[in-house]
């Protein structure tokens, strides 16, 4: 049986690298691999029911405190004791 799909420009690059790291001799070879390899994982793990598990609640996450990285003071007191030579 032989089909035909569309892939977008993106889906597409994706197979193409696919592709060249497993050395499928087309982008049908590389999808077919896909297919064989994780189809089954996919449809155990697939989840129907989106609303089994609640989005988070962003305050839970979050300690109103920003963390930023402080920036490391210049040293003031440097001063050159030997002349330079070029």
């Amino acid at each position: 049986m032989t089909s035909r799909i569309v892939l977008d420009r993106d889906t597409r690059a994706l197979v193409d690298q696919i592709q060249g790291v497993t050395k499928a001799s087309s982008p049908s070879q590389a999808i077919a691999l896909l297919v064989s390899r994780y189809a089954k994982h996919l449809l155990g793990t697939w989840e129907l029911d989106p609303a089994r598990y609640a989005d988070p609640d962003p305050k839970d996450y979050s300690t109103g405190i920003a963390m930023v990285e402080p920036r490391p003071q210049p040293i003031q007191d440097f001063r050159f004791e030997e002349p330079l030579s070029l």
